[in-house]
């Protein structure tokens, strides 16, 4: 059974490290700040990875070994790092006003000390190991409460509150086997290991089905507003900007745009354009830009028919097929291809 465990949990670690680092160099239209966490969690992920498969194969040994310190304190170091930095890249995702302040690296403290301790206190390790997973879990719960505040619309975020129950889960587990059980920890890796892939498999089931959802999530929380944002704000010269911005510098073209960027060239907060659009259009930021981009691309549809329709799509600023052709279905319930076709047998 631990035999087809490890080479299970070896294939798992193969699939994840190589998904990663397609992840990792994917383009996604996030805040600067979200990117670079987002970044430093797949970063995070890939070394653990290594770490395991170095571990299941006993390339390393975490019993006898010249470099048991160093070792001990990377690996606790990096597994520490995925609690805070996967909570404050939601954070950044969700409040795209957020700006990165030198307080938030007090996130990464309590990371440094568990890690310095294994550094100097190897024979702890499991404790340690555990000590680590019910930090993670501290943050899985602060997330669930920092996602249960946007509770009016919580019907969005089922996945988020389900990941959140599994990983209390098994942090609870780990916990428990980790401080009262030295022999059964050692089985904790490879299913950790399987975990940690489907939890990158999870992730592009979503870019895949789900491409505009972090866009979405921006925009909903900052659509949170009670009184109007707008007051100080000519909404119809805005409006107009915002319009010229589309048609004569296409900036839908950038795959990267989003709510925050686009404010931004505005000289708006992301609520005021999320708003604006909102209570003037009917519509969402997110919903605004792929009709912006769908319109672009119904005319070199036609105008280039022997264009590709991927190409003709990553043209106009979609980041992906599915991405491309959900959006497509979206206003004219044909796929892009269906609707060439049809114009131009008109």
């Amino acid at each position: 059974m631990t035999v087809f465990l490890n080479h299970f949990s070896l294939a798992a670690a193969g699939f994840s490290i190589a998904a990663s680092m397609l992840l990792l160099f994917q383009k996604r239209a996030e805040s600067r700040t979200a990117k670079y966490f987002s970044s430093l969690l797949l970063v995070v992920l890939i070394v653990i990875q290594l770490f395991h498969v170095s571990i299941i194969t006993q390339f390393i040994s975490m019993e006898q070994n010249h470099f048991l310190q160093v070792i001990t304190f990377c690996y606790l170091c990096s597994l520490g790092l995925v609690g805070p930095a996967f909570y404050l890249y939601c954070q950044f995702i969700l409040y795209s006003d957020k700006e990165w302040a030198v307080q938030d690296l007090v996130h990464f403290l309590p990371v440094t000390i568990i890690s310095s301790l294994g550094f100097f206190f190897t024979e702890y390790f499991n404790a340690l190991y555990s000590l680590l997973f019910l930090l993670g879990g501290l943050y899985m719960g602060m997330l669930a409460a920092l996602i249960f505040r946007l509770r009016e619309r919580r019907t969005l975020f089922k996945m988020e509150f389900a990941f959140t129950v599994i990983f209390l889960g098994w942090s609870a587990a780990v916990v428990f086997v980790g401080f009262f059980s030295s022999q059964t920890i050692e089985l904790l890796i490879p299913v950790q290991t399987i975990m940690l892939s489907l939890s990158v498999a999870g992730a592009i089931y979503i870019q895949l089905n789900y491409p505009h959802l972090l866009s979405s999530l921006e925009e909903i929380s900052n659509r949170q507003y009670q009184t109007s944002t707008l007051l100080n704000i000519d909404c119809d010269a805005t409006k107009e900007k915002l319009e010229q911005l589309m048609s004569d510098r296409k900036v839908y073209q950038d795959n990267e745009l989003s709510l925050s960027l686009t404010a931004e060239m505005l000289s708006l907060k992301a609520h005021q354009l999320s708003e604006l659009i909102n209570t003037q259009l009917n519509m969402s930021f997110s919903s605004y830009l792929r009709l912006q981009r769908v319109k672009a691309a119904e005319k070199l549809l036609l105008m280039e028919p022997t264009v590709s329709v991927l190409a003709v799509g990553l043209s106009v600023g979609f980041s992906s097929q599915s991405a491309f052709y959900s959006a497509f279905k979206e206003v004219h319930e044909l796929a892009p291809g269906q609707y060439r076709r049809i114009k131009l047998a008109e």
